[in-house]
């Protein structure tokens, strides 16, 4: 293969990638798109989970449930940003835990739960730590690649 050709190939491959829009522009392969994937397709299953687990079990052990489910799933193929946001967020989950700890008798699904916090004596906590919890789904989703 003559040098052109090597230089025509790579510039071509660069154009292609540089087509791309939003966050994904930063990965350099697909393992990672893929990765990235798959761990939000996981994360949407034991978020199914996680919202009904509290009907059975206290808020805060549910929680628990859910961190420690976020921790088990691979991210080794992922980009190191990504990996960093997705973090933030299950410690955001975390620093939930001082709260719903006041009410180790509640139960429900947990959507249910959270209006009922909202309107509880640890309303503006719950509603601090719900925002952050939200601004660091944002931070993960600006990963996901659009369809």
């Amino acid at each position: 293969m003559s040098l052109f050709s090597k230089f025509f190939i790579f510039g071509f491959t660069m154009f292609l990638l540089s087509c791309s829009s939003g966050k994904t522009d930063e990965f350099a392969s697909r393992s990672q798109l893929k990765c990235i994937t798959r761990l939000i397709e996981k994360d949407d299953k034991i978020g199914k989970i996680r919202n009904k687990q509290c009907e059975t079990l206290s808020l805060s052990q549910t929680i628990l449930n859910y961190t420690e489910a976020m921790k088990s799933i691979s991210a080794d193929a992922c980009p190191d940003a990504f990996v960093v946001a997705y973090e933030s967020h299950r410690k955001a989950w975390i620093d939930m835990l001082p709260i719903t700890d006041q009410f180790p008798a509640m139960r429900g699904e947990m959507h249910v739960l959270f209006k009922q916090l909202e309107q509880s004596d640890a309303s503006v906590a719950f509603k601090k730590q719900l925002a952050k919890i939200w601004a660091t789904w944002a931070e993960v989703e600006k990963f996901v690649p659009k369809k």
